[in-house]
């Protein structure tokens, strides 16, 4: 598995795999070119070389082409993208293809994104998850997010979002600048 920046050619891929992995409403094609250009926005996929033939094809009407990827062949397994607002870290979208959960995709783009945070002094890095999502709440407890919050039907379904952070500090990731407020 290999992590890298996102291009436009991986926007499709992208978006299904948002798709897949639950996510109610995911971004346009358009938007994820948007985030490309944006100078406080860095966005990643997670590749593989796939063992066999993969087809992605979106659950739902989104007006997305289709992605196949044959044996041997690159395949976008996975996304990420992290945001830097006004200092501080926003990670805004995580998806992995749920064929390749469980396999440290998530953990390899977490550690990516967090890596980037601490090259930009970002000392607290937020982000929303499912109140239901219980894996994904493992994994970024395992990086040392502390939940701090709870929206209360914040998604489209009407389940809560649970407000995560990592700070500087006292829960600071070992790779993330330590923060002199406490």
């Amino acid at each position: 598995m290999n992590i890298r920046p996102m291009t436009l050619e991986d926007i499709h891929a992208v978006v299904l795999i948002d798709a897949l992995a639950g996510i109610l409403l995911p971004w346009s094609p358009a938007a994820y070119a948007a985030e490309l250009r944006k100078p406080t926005s860095w966005c990643w996929v997670a590749e593989t070389v796939t063992e066999e033939p993969l087809v992605y094809v979106m659950p739902f009407a989104l007006p997305v082409e289709n992605v196949q990827y044959q044996a041997g062949e690159k395949a976008v397994i996975g996304s990420l993208t992290l945001w830097d607002v006004a200092g501080e870290g926003e990670i805004a979208n995580v998806a992995v293809h749920p064929k390749f959960w469980r396999q440290g995709v998530a953990r390899a783009l977490m550690q990516t994104a967090l890596d980037k945070a601490a090259q930009l002094s970002l000392t607290r890095i937020m982000l929303e998850v499912r109140a239901s999502n219980e894996p994904a709440q493992r994994l970024y407890r395992s990086f040392g997010f502390i939940e701090e919050g709870r929206r209360p039907r914040y998604y489209s379904n009407g389940e809560d979002a649970l407000l995560m952070s990592l700070i500087g500090g006292t829960h600071a990731h070992p790779r993330l600048p330590r923060s002199n407020c406490q």
